[in-house]
């Protein structure tokens, strides 16, 4: 009779905390892979940053997929979307020498 919108689950903060944690942890495993990809290209110091920021947004896009059933890939996508900052502003202070 009357159209209500169904309750939406109610998110964890233990969580959210728990997901912040696992986004941390996959930053980084991000920043290890970037930094051995790096590697194979010896003399090409500019390449760490862009592949950190390459892995960072692959994780980040799987992540925010699943952000609205999962308090885990919410509290990751908060993580991973400070982490891209971070790498942002240290690409933009390297490339700014």
């Amino acid at each position: 009779m009357f159209d209500t919108e169904p309750e939406k689950p109610a998110r964890s903060n233990l969580h959210v905390f728990l997901g912040f944690l696992l986004g941390i942890v996959a930053s980084l495993g991000c920043l290890f892979l970037a930094i051995f990809m790096g590697a194979l290209w010896q003399g090409q110091t500019w390449i760490f940053p862009v592949l950190d920021a390459i892995a960072l947004i692959g994780v980040g896009t799987f992540a925010v997929r699943r952000a609205r059933q999962s308090s885990l890939a919410a509290g990751a996508v908060i993580s991973l979307s400070i982490a891209l900052l971070l790498d942002a502003a240290c690409a933009a202070s390297y490339w700014s020498r």
